[in-house]
């Protein structure tokens, strides 16, 4: 039986800890700043820390919160932290070597992870404790057998290691870009007029429009290399197609859409 705490008691925090008290035999902690979330947390049985002195007596620290804010508070409080430390942000090349410094410096273990799960929505409220049933989990450091088997309790089937460069790179595709099309798509201003006229192809193509705009924006920005790089990709995809049907040229259409057909079933 370990201690764990969660830090960042939202979606992913709020999963991560709601999963570990129905599936292991861990005690669950969690820090939070928010008053509301430390109450249902508490009423949920997660043992609230008030005093961060509390976390150097933990087993394991997840953090889970905003990429700058895990950047701020690893700064501030690596006096006080655990002696195994993880965090889960969804960007790694910009937080990647400064908590790496930090973590050879004050002698604590850092492993960076990145649940590849989540929701439309978000706070304590929204957090499930099957979020990561048979979800991918990447990671930048090797995570020992007890710490694969912890995750695994919790519905994590599948691990990646990657480096954090390769990280950011494969999620501005996998997750960012989708993001960002569907908001775009959502837009345009036939958008409200859609009633009546729609069916399950707009809702699949909107779904992920409903973000944190807050959280998100500091994720673009944070990876925004590989994201325009993945946009203007995109942009050309759309003019060839486009070109296509100002042409009328017929045979070539046909030839875009196969090749993405194509595409698609070997990807699933």
């Amino acid at each position: 039986m370990k201690k764990i705490a969660i830090v960042g008691l939202g979606l992913m925090g709020g999963s991560f800890a709601k999963a570990f008290i129905e599936y292991s035999d861990n005690i669950v902690y969690g820090y939070d700043i928010d008053e509301k979330t430390k109450k249902s947390a508490k009423n949920f049985g997660i043992k609230i820390i008030e005093d961060k002195n509390e976390l150097k007596k933990m087993d394991l620290t997840i953090i889970c919160l905003n990429p700058l804010t895990i950047k701020n508070f690893v700064g501030k409080n690596y006096k006080y932290l655990s002696k195994t430390v993880m965090e889960i942000s969804g960007v790694k090349n910009n937080l990647y070597p400064y908590i790496k410094k930090l973590s050879e410096k004050y002698s604590f273990v850092y492993k960076s992870i990145h649940p590849m799960a989540g929701r439309e929505v978000y706070g304590f409220e929204s957090s499930l404790k099957d979020l990561y049933k048979n979800a991918s989990m990447i990671y930048v450091d090797d995570l020992d057998d007890e710490e694969i088997s912890l995750f695994k309790k919790i519905g994590f089937d599948k691990f990646v290691k990657a480096s954090p460069k390769k990280h950011d790179e494969m999620i501005s595709f996998t997750s960012q870009l989708c993001h960002v099309i569907s908001n775009a798509y959502a837009l345009n201003q036939k958008s409200i007029y859609h009633d009546g006229f729609s069916a399950g192809s707009l809702k699949d193509m909107t779904r992920v429009s409903k973000i944190d705009e807050n959280l998100w924006s500091e994720l673009f920005l944070l990876n925004k290399d590989f994201l325009i790089e993945d946009i203007n990709t995109m942009i050309e995809n759309l003019e060839e197609l486009k070109n296509d049907l100002k042409n009328n040229d017929v045979d070539r259409l046909k030839a875009q859409l196969k090749k993405g057909n194509d595409i698609r079933k070997k990807m699933w």
